[in-house]
């Protein structure tokens, strides 16, 4: 027994506080070289489709996400197993946790792209609407606009 703090902790409790941590370390690095994956495919198809736009290119690396964790769910579920309906709740197999991984890198990396693409086109659609509601309620309370 090690005393800590007026507290009396059991050794395996480090030992099991480190274990933790490790496997948090290995999942963390699961998902980064996953990232890295779904970035090195988002290059590739923006070296081999110059002539199409970096949206178009993102959007076939959410093509290929959406065939490859398709085609892995139904691997899991159908011949890996566990069957998900007579083992609800069963701790996950190994294959189980690295398509999680797989998908977290790519829900990252499709962050990333919303960031890129979307954000900076609804953020404009976002100001017109503003500005064109702004007119209307100045025509509507004063009769006309107030430019400045």
């Amino acid at each position: 027994m090690t005393q800590c703090c007026f507290l009396r902790v059991h050794p395996l409790f480090f030992w099991f506080w480190s274990f933790h941590h490790r496997m948090a370390l290995a999942l963390c690095l699961q998902v980064l070289c996953s990232l890295c994956g779904w970035l090195s495919l988002y290059i590739s198809f923006c070296h081999l489709n110059k002539h199409r736009s970096y949206e178009w290119s993102c959007r076939l690396v959410t093509f290929t996400h959406g065939v490859l964790s398709i085609g892995l769910s139904a691997y899991i579920g159908f011949i890996d197993g566990p069957w998900p309906f007579t083992h609800p709740g069963s701790p996950n197999t190994p294959l189980q946790v690295h398509v999680l991984c797989l998908t977290l890198g790519y829900f990252i990396f499709d962050l990333g792209c919303i960031w890129r693409f979307a954000w900076r086109k609804s953020i404009k659609k976002y100001h017109a609407w503003r500005s064109r509601r702004s007119e209307e309620w100045q025509l509507k309370h004063n009769g006309h606009l107030k430019i400045h």
